[in-house]
């Protein structure tokens, strides 16, 4: 009789499901109040095996279960169980449970978006997201709970952060948190959670080496990386990202491999910034980014290659390049591929602040041109654009503010779906102000008729690509899952136009009284 894998490895159906291949994680962050328990299935869906062993999952739990297979453990003694099953690959002899988190407490940018969105369209939300609920739930789950007593609980991810930060993880259950990145570390604390021995509570992961970085066993959703770090040293953002490093051609041939034999044929080669592939700066090196995607496009049952991050200033350092590369991935107006921008801040005093390395090798006082070019020629390339604004970072001004209104109002020409995020206490500025939901919900009406304009302009523009975001869905969840955005988008927009003459009827107010 099965009595579990000794390492079970897992993270909520928002982290770990396969969306159908659709574009609707977003989905993920939506509080409990309005998501509608009845499509978790629909939304959420999963692919596992024997014993509830994931058939493909999320590239984080994808890594370490890969360090743990390069560093001595077993096939038979590790696996990635699906959430839903847990109680399947729980047993008696189960030592130790990893858990990948994301957002455990509900407070991350997406969240913290979608509250304010709803707010500006009069629903007041009290719960936490899904993607926190399903979280809870499997530190609730009956099969851990049973079998408590003999197994440690070690939490990782983007995510940690907020149970550090709260000081919540004794009273989550929680053995140890491992923040940064995990590879290195996890074979070491797993083996000492088998053999009995008292954990770490807080164990701080170095950036990988190139020749440490494992090769993955387990199929990624089609997600394979080929750059880790930035290098551009943002103060918003994680400091492991300060190592930029490309990740040698023959990883990622094998990984790609290992999705395509496990059935994931569609590619997303991940990347902070895809276009300095190979690059030992911010200049992009043409020949190897342009031989990197060729060569993973002659990999045999590849059917389709994506990217999906590029940074403004590598973008228009050289547009002819991003234009080859749209050429080669087989993009055009008639079938886009959609990649993700960051402006952070349209202000060019802001990007100076915390962000001075964004515009490089550019200053930062063209950085709104740069973005607007970066949009004009991706779009020229094939690709809309998804980008994010922070609103409310430290020391922002009405000024400030007026500027990020501006860029939203001049990229509302392309092809560009605009989210405003609010700023998240993370990174250097992770002390910067309170964790709980009011702390994080803009202030200033300015900053909430910004997220109304962009939100507003981003919703008509879904609506438009409803059919394209759920294109490689089956045919009736394609049907089911385009019917849900499109009329989902019309009362949005409905809403959010009453939330937006809300706002302006207070801003005239407010002038008049001054």
């Amino acid at each position: 009789m099965f009595k579990g894998f000794k390492v079970v490895l897992t993270g909520d159906e928002g982290l770990v499901a396969t969306y159908h291949g659709t574009q609707l994680g977003f989905a993920s962050a939506l509080p409990m109040d309005v998501f509608p328990r009845f499509l978790e299935y629909l939304i959420f869906p999963t692919k596992s095996g024997k014993h509830g062993r994931m058939l493909t999952s999320q590239y984080g739990l994808c890594k370490i279960e890969a360090s743990l297979l390069e560093n001595g453990f077993s096939r038979d003694e590790v696996a990635i169980v699906d959430p839903r099953r847990l109680g399947e690959g729980i047993g008696p002899e189960t030592r130790v449970v990893g858990i990948g988190v994301l957002d455990p407490l509900g407070i991350n940018y997406g969240t913290a978006l979608l509250r304010v969105v709803l707010k500006l369209m009069g629903i007041d939300t009290k719960l936490q997201s899904y993607m926190s609920w399903a979280t809870m739930r499997i530190l609730e789950n009956s099969a851990i709970k049973r079998y408590r007593r003999n197994l440690k609980i070690v939490v990782g991810g983007q995510g940690v952060w907020e149970i550090v930060d709260s000081g919540l993880q004794n009273k989550l259950g929680i053995d140890t948190v491992v923040e940064g990145e995990g590879e290195l570390e996890a074979h070491e604390i797993f083996k000492k959670a088998i053999q009995g021995y008292e954990l770490p509570r807080y164990v701080r992961g170095k950036p990988v080496p190139i020749d440490k970085i494992p090769i993955i066993r387990t199929p990624s959703r089609g997600i394979v990386e080929i750059t880790r770090g930035c290098g551009r040293g943002c103060l918003f953002c994680n400091p492991t990202l300060l190592m930029f490093r490309s990740i040698p051609f023959e990883k990622i041939a094998r990984e790609v491999l290992v999705n395509v034999l496990g059935g994931e044929k569609n590619i997303t080669l991940h990347s902070d910034d895809f276009l300095r592939y190979g690059s030992k700066g911010f200049i992009p090196d043409e020949e190897k980014v342009v031989n990197l995607l060729t060569k993973v496009l002659k990999i045999p049952g590849v059917e389709e290659v994506s990217v999906d991050f590029a940074t403004p200033s590598t973008v228009v350092v050289n547009p002819k390049l991003v234009k080859t590369c749209g050429d080669i991935l087989g993009f055009s107006e008639g079938n886009p591929s959609i990649i993700e921008i960051g402006i952070e801040s349209a202000s060019p005093r802001i990007i100076q602040k915390i962000a001075p390395g964004k515009p490089k090798p550019f200053s930062a006082e063209v950085w709104p041109n740069i973005v607007e070019e970066a949009v004009s020629i991706l779009n020229e390339a094939g690709w809309w654009v998804c980008a994010t604004i922070i609103v409310e970072l430290p020391g922002e001004t009405e000024e400030d503010i007026e500027s990020n209104i501006k860029i939203v109002e001049r990229l509302s020409k392309y092809d560009v779906f605009i989210f405003p995020l609010p700023f998240i206490p993370s990174g250097s500025l992770r002390k910067a102000k309170g964790l709980r939901t009011e702390d994080i919900l803009p202030e200033n009406p300015r900053n909430l008729e910004l997220i109304a304009i962009a939100i507003y302009d981003a919703i008509e523009k879904i609506r438009r690509l409803s059919g394209r975001l759920v294109a490689k869905a089956p045919p009736l969840v394609k049907q089911i899952l385009g019917a849900l955005l499109y009329f989902a988008g019309a009362i949005g927009l409905k809403r959010l136009q009453r939330g937006l003459n809300e706002i302006s009827s207070y801003l005239v107010d407010k002038l008049r009284n001054r």
